[in-house]
């Protein structure tokens, strides 16, 4: 079949905010939507929990430890070299007649490749930015009466349209292949005043003084400087609550884009000829493990991810196999009947999806970090297990990689075993009364790596326009 596909990345997104996935805040009414007239996977797991090479995994169909694993400033010019040698799924759409199409959030670099239409890097929020401190060295009451006027009027406006709009604007009538990625969930978590207030008097948040809950974190280095740097007045008086609800507000807004892009397709007669896939390049944690609002750590709320599918011939399922998303670029080009192949770890979901084959389930999925952290993870239904790995980049740059980088404390146990049946929020490592279980995994574990296959390269120098404008924008994210 040759008909469209639309990949929407909601950055950070938590599965457990979403409706069909048990959450009954009612922030998702558009995904819910496309989930129950489509296939939901109950199972999907995310490679990675930052963006680089997550996203480098949708379009490669590759594991992130062969192509590109590191993120940002990190990223190593043998994985620029990886990346730009290694067939992906956008220049194989390209090269059989598909429009390819970015909006939203440009990541640039490698991942431009492929793309007919890739828009110019937005430096609205690193200008933004830059203009608050102007008028903050003016008058701390100046730079907060124009955030007020901003996050009333401007930010709402476009929050409404931005990628969504430019989507619909620049794809040809067909066939097209749009990545759509959001940024509303990523931190400083795109908010309407009038939605949060609404939610901090609909739902129960934990909450704490906001100025204690900074001095008793001082020594934490993500949040003293950037979650302070993105707190305002009305933060500290509602207190640490106010950022639970933003983020809910978030939600909110990121599915109200979908609702739009779903309903724009429709006024466009496309829908019924296109595949919209939902979906987060990784999670979110928002307190859980004295990880806040972010999203370092392999635990559930950092790796497990929304994924739906709605499209033609695509049953009403809920399908409970273990998926990752290094699984996309293989489906999508089984979905478009496109003739060409690559070399991926990932497999076509297209079995799952009402189509021809057969499909072996999974009896574990794996994730890695190499960002603020360097661990790796194995998990089974019944399992998981973790375990730090020395990551040399992150020794050279950091000085170390268990430590948190960004958070300058440990985040669990050099070796964690969690029960996932009994304790399902990971709380206890049981890995003292269980070592058989853990070496049988890390077994497991290090077969996995071992059987993954590093692309080779040549000792070129790849080098990028704008790189340095991309890695401040990273740093306004709150990227360290």
């Amino acid at each position: 079949m040759n008909h469209n596909v639309i990949v929407v990345v909601i950055d950070a997104l938590r599965r457990d905010s979403v409706g069909i996935y048990g959450s009954k805040r009612g922030l998702t009414p558009n995904i819910d939507a496309l989930g129950q007239n489509g296939t939901t996977f109950e199972n999907a797991f995310a490679c990675t929990n930052t963006t680089d090479p997550s996203v480098t995994s949708m379009h490669t169909g590759r594991d992130p430890e062969t192509v590109v694993k590191h993120h940002g400033p990190f990223v190593t010019g043998e994985e620029k070299r990886r990346a730009e040698s290694v067939p992906i799924l956008p220049e194989q759409l390209q090269v059989n007649g598909y429009h390819t199409a970015v909006t939203g959030r440009t990541l640039g670099r490698w991942h431009q490749r492929g793309f007919d239409y890739y828009p110019e890097e937005s430096l609205d929020r690193y200008q933004r930015r830059a203009l608050g401190e102007y008028l903050e060295r003016i008058s701390p009451k100046i730079r907060e009466f124009a955030g007020s006027l901003y996050d009333r009027y401007a930010s709402a406006t476009r929050s409404s349209s931005d990628a969504v709009d430019d989507f619909l604007e620049v794809t040809s009538d067909g066939p097209f292949y749009g990545f759509i990625h959001l940024m509303d969930t990523h931190v400083p978590y795109t908010h309407e005043a009038e939605l949060v207030s609404k939610y901090l008097d609909r739902f129960d948040y934990p909450n704490a003084d906001l100025a204690e809950f900074f001095r008793a974190h001082e020594d934490n280095g993500y949040v003293s400087e950037t979650m302070r740097e993105y707190s305002d007045e009305q933060d500290y008086e509602a207190g640490l609550a106010r950022w639970f609800a933003k983020y809910d507000a978030a939600v909110r807004i990121a599915d109200r884009k979908v609702g739009k892009l779903i309903q724009g397709l429709e006024d466009r007669g496309v829908l019924d000829e296109t595949t919209v896939i939902i979906t987060s390049d990784h999670g979110e944690s928002l307190d859980e493990h004295g990880i806040y609002f972010d999203h370092h750590g392999l635990y559930e709320p950092e790796i497990r991810v929304p994924l739906v599918f709605r499209g033609p011939s695509i049953p009403d399922a809920n399908r409970t196999e273990f998926v990752q998303l290094y699984d996309l670029a293989p489906t999508i080009l089984s979905l478009t009947g496109t003739e060409a192949t690559i070399d991926a770890d990932g497999r076509s979901l297209v079995p799952l999806l009402g189509g021809e084959g057969d499909w072996e389930d999974r009896e574990y999925i794996i994730a890695h970090e190499s960002h603020a952290q360097s661990r790796r993870a194995i998990r089974t239904r019944e399992y998981k297990f973790v375990e730090h790995v020395p990551e040399p980049v992150l020794e050279r740059e950091r000085g170390d990689s268990f430590e948190c980088g960004y958070c300058n404390t440990t985040h669990g146990d050099k070796r964690e075993l969690f029960d996932l049946r009994a304790d399902p929020a990971e709380t206890e490592n049981i890995i003292a009364d269980n070592r058989d279980i853990a070496a049988e995994l890390e077994e497991a574990l290090n077969d996995y790596f071992d059987g993954l296959e590093t692309l080779s390269t040549d000792d070129s120098t790849v080098e990028y326009e704008n790189e340095e404008e991309l890695m401040d924008r990273l740093k306004d994210l709150g990227y360290r």
